[in-house]
């Protein structure tokens, strides 16, 4: 009997090796190097919450982490709605057949490396040769400009994640009963009135789960901005993402203080996350 209790757990012990040693112990001493002066090299000073203060009151690290929160608030609702609306229009009948080329079309971003990804942004968006000056004649500073810059990267970040809660959310409208839909349909309901008051409540816990991972993938921003607008070595602080602090600190020698914001920035979305839980379940009580 204690045989047959202990086998299902040698199978997991191999992943639970993996987790402790490439997660557990990475973010526990990440937590720990987050109160040291640390240089990867030499002896570490401990310095207490030093390193959160300091970041606390730069004020780079708040307007890198405005500039996140930028990316984030405008890409959001025409991502999500985009997304849902072609999962919706994938479904429906009225495509057919042509879903087959849509849906690769769709997701085909996501499989265009990232570098790659910004560059052809890079290109569309430059001013002097850039293929959207060109066509429509105006010389828009849009990778200069203060007031600009921000906008081609949330257009990339757009064009990248469509197709990819595309499938997210294919995924949860196939867990929905088709039964619901045509007794529904049989009580006269229209396709609106399906969608309002079955299909959008339904997949309420796949909503959640899309903002989760978006959220996260926001404050992961690195690549988008720094291929796009690096010309002289530095990318500029109107555009500078909260990533750029981890890695300038990580590059200057500083791994406490890129400890300190890598915490900071796991709190900031667990909080945002749970707060978005909560939210969901007091509507659902």
């Amino acid at each position: 009997m204690k045989k047959k209790t202990i086998i299902p757990y040698l199978f997991i012990t191999p992943f639970l090796i993996a987790f402790a040693l490439f997660f557990v112990y990475p973010a526990g001493y990440s937590l720990y190097l987050s109160f040291l002066k640390y240089k990867g090299y030499g002896e570490a000073t401990f310095v207490g919450l030093n390193n959160y203060k300091s970041l606390l009151t730069y004020a780079l690290f708040w307007k890198s982490l405005g500039n996140t929160a930028f990316y984030f608030l405008a890409h959001f609702v025409p991502v999500m709605a985009g997304a849902f609306l072609f999962a919706l229009a994938m479904q429906s009948s009225y495509i057919g057949r042509a879903q087959k080329v849509i849906k690769p079309v769709l997701f085909l971003p996501q499989v265009v490396p990232l570098v790659a990804s910004a560059l052809i942004f890079k290109i569309i968006f430059s001013t002097n040769s850039g293929a959207l000056n060109q066509i429509t004649g105006l010389q828009v500073k849009w990778l200069e400009d203060p007031g600009l810059l921000k906008w081609p990267v949330v257009f990339l970040i757009i064009w990248r994640s469509v197709g990819w809660f595309m499938v997210i959310f294919l995924a949860g409208l196939t867990t929905i009963s088709s039964d619901l839909n045509e007794a529904a349909t049989l009580d006269g309901a229209n396709n609106w009135q399906r969608i309002t008051k079955i299909t959008i409540p339904l997949m309420k816990p796949i909503f959640l789960f899309a903002f989760v991972t978006d959220v996260i993938s926001s404050f992961k921003i690195y690549t988008e901005p720094n291929v796009m607008m690096v010309e002289t070595g530095t990318i500029p602080v109107d555009a500078q993402p909260v990533m750029n602090i981890i890695t300038n600190n990580i590059k200057g020698g500083n791994f406490g203080m890129a400890s300190a914001a890598g915490w900071i920035l796991f709190l900031i979305i667990l909080i945002v996350s749970l707060a978005q839980l909560f939210l969901m379940k007091n509507k659902e009580d």
